[in-house]
């Protein structure tokens, strides 16, 4: 009874061909319907011209290449990750494996790092504002020094006015 349930084994020639045959056939389709909706447009919206027709080839040939290309290249699609057969049947028994490890030494790691952010930023915060302060007292200072010389420069003129 076990060889009945055995997963039969495919040849590698085998398994491209059947790639490869439903490739040429999802092209030929899609360059199709992108032809048979080209001629529509043309027909019916643009008087009869050749570019809606090429148009509509192109975005079908585009397409069922771009199908191919993620059908014999998975890695390439953005968000696939291939994920290897031991930590897809054993992930909760056994022990964590490289990738697990090395998750969590990046979350300790960014978490460590977050903390040293919040901590460089308050103390950039409280230098800011001890250097604002500093800023503040010594506007404060410089504007009553101003004050103070132009009241003595006004009272010596207010002098020279009376004695005239």
């Amino acid at each position: 009874m076990s060889s009945t349930n055995a997963p039969r084994k495919v040849s590698s020639e085998d398994v491209i061909g059947q790639k490869t045959d439903l490739c040429i056939s999802n092209t030929i389709v899609k360059t199709g319907i992108g032809f048979s909706a080209g001629v529509v447009l043309s027909v019916l919206l643009f008087k009869r011209r050749a570019w809606p027709v090429w148009l509509g080839t192109g975005f079908g040939m585009g397409s069922g290449y771009t199908d191919c290309e993620r059908m014999f290249n998975p890695v390439a699609v953005p968000g696939v990750r291939i994920v290897p057969a031991k930590s897809v049947e054993g992930a909760a028994s056994s022990s964590p494996g490289t990738f697990e490890l090395l998750q969590q030494k990046a979350g300790e790691a960014f978490g460590a790092a977050k903390v040293k952010a919040g901590d460089q930023l308050e103390q950039a915060t409280e230098k800011a504002s001890s250097e604002l302060q500093r800023g503040k007292e010594l506007a404060k200072d410089s504007a009553n020094d101003l004050l103070s010389r132009a009241k003595s420069g006004a009272n010596k003129l207010e002098d020279k006015v009376r004695q005239v």
